[in-house]
């Protein structure tokens, strides 16, 4: 039985990790994909501190660097179950396996937000992407609608442009909503169009996509646009549907935790963009991971006395 189970290995279960192994206890970060979470696909990161200018997938691979140099035991799995049993917690993966812990952490962070559109699921993967950085290279030269309007829609957009991609950025709202300096270096770019009150309605294509129908939030009048792919970054969903059994989400499936990021179930705990939160930064789930790591320590002293 290890002390504590840290089930995602994004930024904030990363640095639980860290400070858990350091604080002597037995920890296992259980991880279904590669270590970094969606901080791994993110091009280019500005406001981490001491890095400046660093990509997504440097950040990664030095906090990993760093989990592994402490050895932490790192295992590869897609958790389908979390079993309270008081003083032990089931942790439940997808290959019929069931590690035991004393405590969980929860790092689930979050999954894509898809458009609903007709015809998204047929595209997906053949002109439909969630991620500039895996998949920009097969649009080289090519057009392709980027929607969004925040920060990750325009920073992946600017992406996009430094392999010769001609984007439209599509937005639902009639302005944006990315920090300000975001937005002028979008602008600025003269291989940058936007098209603002407007969403898809539409994925048109073959085996492949080819085009979408665009529809004007207030007009209703629609038009169709020919493009080799679509980028989405309409935002974020938490990854909980694992943890519908247990009484911690809110109605919008976020994890409910206080402020030394405890649930309401003891020896459970959460951090990162999964949980219910104002601010979801990099910087933001750091913290929460090191807040955690405490907690959990009390929270094994107190059980363990």
């Amino acid at each position: 039985m290890k002390d504590v189970i840290i089930i995602g290995a994004g930024p904030g279960g990363m640095t639980a990790a860290i400070y858990t192994k350091r604080a002597n206890l037995e920890t296992a970060i259980i991880e279904k994909a590669a270590p970094g979470g969606y901080m791994v696909n993110t091009f280019e990161i500005e406001n981490y501190p001491g890095f400046g200018k660093v990509s997504g997938y440097e950040l990664s691979e030095k906090m990993f660097n760093h989990v592994q140099e402490l050895g932490v035991e790192y295992l590869y799995g897609d958790v389908t179950k979390i079993t309270d049993k008081r003083e032990k917690k089931e942790v439940h993966t997808a290959d019929g396996k069931v590690h035991e812990a004393k405590a969980v952490i929860i790092a689930t962070g979050t999954l894509p937000r898809k458009t609903g559109a007709k015809n998204e699921e047929k595209f997906i993967s053949r002109g439909i992407s969630f991620c500039a950085v895996c998949d920009g290279a097969f649009f080289k030269g090519k057009e392709v609608i980027v929607l969004g309007g925040g920060n990750s829609a325009l920073d992946e957009a600017i992406y996009l442009t430094s392999m010769g991609i001609k984007v439209t950025v599509v937005n639902l709202l009639d302005s944006l909503q990315a920090d300000k300096g975001t937005v002028e270096k979008a602008e600025k770019n003269e291989n940058i169009e936007f098209l603002l009150g407007h969403e898809v309605t539409e994925f048109k294509g073959d085996t492949s996509l080819k085009a979408v129908e665009l529809r004007d939030v207030k007009t209703k009048e629609t038009h169709t646009k020919e493009v080799a792919g679509v980028f989405v970054f309409i935002g974020q969903i938490p990854n909980t549907s694992f943890l519908e059994d247990l009484p911690i989400l809110t109605p919008q499936g976020h994890i409910k935790v206080n402020e030394r990021m405890e649930t309401d179930i003891l020896g459970i705990f959460a951090i990162g963009d999964v949980i219910d939160k104002e601010l979801r930064q990099i910087v933001t789930a750091t913290a929460d991971g090191a807040i955690a790591s405490q907690s959990v320590s009390r929270y094994l002293e107190r059980i363990e006395q």
